[in-house]
């Protein structure tokens, strides 16, 4: 019988090596698949927007400024927003910029409201004219959702004459009068400031019209809102739950080693948890082909429980099978990983969002 039971011990002890190196292996291969695809599917991400570094002696300039009043419906699955903003243009020269006034990344040309202030753009007393316009509508502005739930976003406004070429006309930001209302404010975020910037976007067509030469160049006014997702809603609504699951599957770590069905019902009812958890926030994000912030320390998360539980059935061989020094084997393995699990977790979570 001690024969067997040595050999029963030997066989258990290569079944559990193979089966940690098996694991080692899996993950060592699904490193090199990311990294094989990252370096394959690297797509341009080069802008045809570009700083207006030049403004052309003949081209007519035109002050332009927005006034955010109200944001609200900010749709992160479809990459839209809603937005209420005072829109005004100032300049002096022939030509009218109003008659040619186009919102680039507007969603529905027909579901924008313009309602100019006056039915014809006044003349000041300095000789220029002025025109402003009360704007509602809904605009495109993809959410790169990567840092989530620590993501911050600029909800650009583009403001584009699709007529007159930066030769003949030039959009010049009005950053002392443009900003945003006191009252602004959006459920889930925090305005974090705006930016202005008079940009130039250069087309790779002449759309067919020969008098633009090869290639045609517009001028383009950016109003960027500052947004970003307070603080308190990673700490306290997404990462202490995840850590508060973490920390009673290392409750098995400081039971007796003798109690084998609680020590591996707590990290298994764990892993369940967290993998409840983790639905729960990815169903009120949209379908995105990478890992978010909050899904790497998920993934930390669930290694360290997976060790919790081949710790667990790694000291119970020992327990079966009745050696003296297993016992206090069982106590000293546990007594560590749960101090090299704790730093691990801890240093982790930092190290990933100072990362990503």
């Amino acid at each position: 019988m001690h024969f067997f039971s040595q050999v029963y011990l030997l066989n258990s002890s290569s079944r559990i090596r193979n089966f940690i190196a098996l694991l080692v292996i899996t993950a060592f291969f699904l490193v090199l698949l990311q990294l094989f695809f990252s370096f394959f599917d690297q797509s341009d991400s080069s802008s045809d927007l570009r700083p207006l570094t030049e403004i052309p002696a003949q081209a007519e300039q035109v002050e332009t400024g927005i006034y955010a009043m109200n944001l609200y419906d900010i749709d992160a699955a479809r990459n839209t927003y809603y937005l209420d903003f005072y829109l005004w243009f100032k300049w002096q020269g022939e030509i009218d910029p109003t008659g040619s006034l186009e919102l680039a990344n507007g969603v529905e040309d027909w579901g924008v409201s313009f309602v100019p202030v006056y039915e014809a753009p006044e003349e000041l007393p300095d000789g220029s004219f002025y025109q402003a316009w009360r704007v509602e509508g809904r605009f495109v502005q993809p959410l790169i959702l990567e840092r989530y739930p620590l993501d911050r976003h600029n909800l650009n406004i583009l403001v584009e004459n699709s007529v007159y070429t930066t030769d003949q006309l030039v959009y010049v930001a009005d950053g002392e009068e443009s900003g945003f209302s006191d009252t602004l404010a959006v459920p889930d975020w925090d305005i974090r400031g705006f930016e202005v910037a008079s940009l130039v976007r250069q087309y790779a067509t002449n759309f067919g019209d020969p008098r633009l030469g090869d290639e045609a160049q517009h001028s383009v006014f950016q109003y960027s809102l500052k947004i970003a997702r307070p603080v308190s809603f990673f700490l306290w609504k997404l990462l202490l739950p995840l850590i508060i699951v973490v920390a009673t599957s290392w409750g098995s770590l400081l039971l007796n080693p003798q109690h084998i069905d609680s020590r591996i019902a707590l990290p298994v009812t764990g892993l369940l948890t967290a993998v409840f958890l983790q639905e729960s926030y990815s169903s009120n994000l949209p379908d995105v082909g990478y890992l978010v912030l909050l899904d790497r320390i998920y993934a930390v998360a669930y290694i360290l429980i997976f060790i919790s539980i081949l710790e667990v059935i790694v000291t119970a061989e020992w327990i079966n099978n009745e050696r003296p020094e297993g016992y206090e084997q069982a106590i000293k393995l546990d007594r560590l990983l749960l101090k090299v699990q704790t730093a691990v977790l801890l240093l982790g979570i930092v190290l990933i969002i100072l990362v990503s």
